[in-house]
């Protein structure tokens, strides 16, 4: 009987690390459906950035952005084919696509590239950069040259499409800083609401204050200043979540709790459960025999 519950502890744990939310990735199809998934690394999104950059994206001055793109053959098994894909890369700082290696796909099968592209380096806000990735495929036998466009689904035709467009603003590394200083800060004090203990609400003002003095340093051009306001709106806000926890109890913690829970909080959860159902279940394999 205890060893029974022992091991339907364990599966229990290893159910709640793998029900817990993972980062998704959609799955993409080369040449006829037209979905794939494109995803930009090393940039910078948000709906509390500076004034002047709106949402986002923007990427660092001289900074290396990273390109991933999956796509998956599509399922033809009737006949089953292989095909040569080339993913590409292009902004208009470049005079040419930038390519990763040859992809050769088989039906069905799920492929990912990544490139890494260099952002030119500015001296003030340069916004408004377009860029495109670009998928061309064909037969496995023989170059992919010219073609007339669009996602072919032939086995001997040669497809190209532009899969995924965008802009991208690019900022000097003081105003990198400073903008994700604040949409970190500012997301977080968004997120918070009211706290119902007076010492905590005091630095909640007081953060709100820092935010404030941030934008303002932002607005004169004093990026350095701007990120030291927002990284203090930040200690502030923190420092609030803390008296608030320490000093209240009851709902009040709890709400505390599932903001933590919103972020890091719930992936430590979930590799903390899946490290404990594992260890149970090595306890069951090497416990002795009674």
């Amino acid at each position: 009987m205890q060893r029974r519950k022992i091991v339907i502890a364990a599966l229990s744990l290893l159910l709640v690390g793998l029900a817990l939310p993972t980062a998704n990735v959609n799955k993409a199809y080369a040449f006829t459906t037209g979905v794939y998934s494109v995803q930009i690394g090393n940039i910078l999104t948000g709906s509390n950035l500076p004034s002047g950059l709106g949402g986002g994206p923007i990427a660092a001055s001289g900074s290396t952005i990273t390109v991933t793109t999956t796509i998956q053959g599509s399922s033809f098994s009737s006949p089953a084919y292989i095909r040569n894909v080339t993913i590409g890369y292009t902004a208009d700082w470049m005079t040419a696509y930038q390519n990763a290696s040859i992809l050769t796909l088989t039906t069905s099968q799920i492929g990912s590239e990544i490139i890494s592209v260099t952002v030119p380096t500015v001296s003030a806000i340069s916004p408004s950069h377009t860029w495109s990735v670009k998928i061309w495929d064909g037969p496995a036998t023989g170059l992919v040259g010219t073609c007339s466009g669009g996602d072919v689904g032939n086995e001997r035709a040669t497809g190209c499409a532009v899969i995924k467009s965008g802009s991208l603003t690019i900022v000097t590394g003081d105003q990198y800083s400073a903008a994700q200083a604040r949409n970190t800060a500012k997301t977080t004090l968004d997120n918070i609401g009211g706290l119902s203990n007076s010492a905590a609400t005091a630095q909640l003002d007081q953060a709100n204050a820092e935010i404030a003095l941030g934008d303002s340093s932002w607005s004169s051009g004093d990026f350095a200043g701007a990120k030291a306001h927002y990284q203090n709106a930040q200690t502030d806000t923190n420092n609030a979540l803390a008296t608030a926890y320490n000093l209240n109890g009851g709902s009040e913690n709890a709400g505390i709790v599932s903001i933590i829970e919103s972020g890091t909080g719930i992936l430590l959860f979930g590799v903390g459960g899946l490290l404990a159902g594992f260890g149970g279940l090595m306890y069951l394999r090497r416990r002795p025999k009674a």
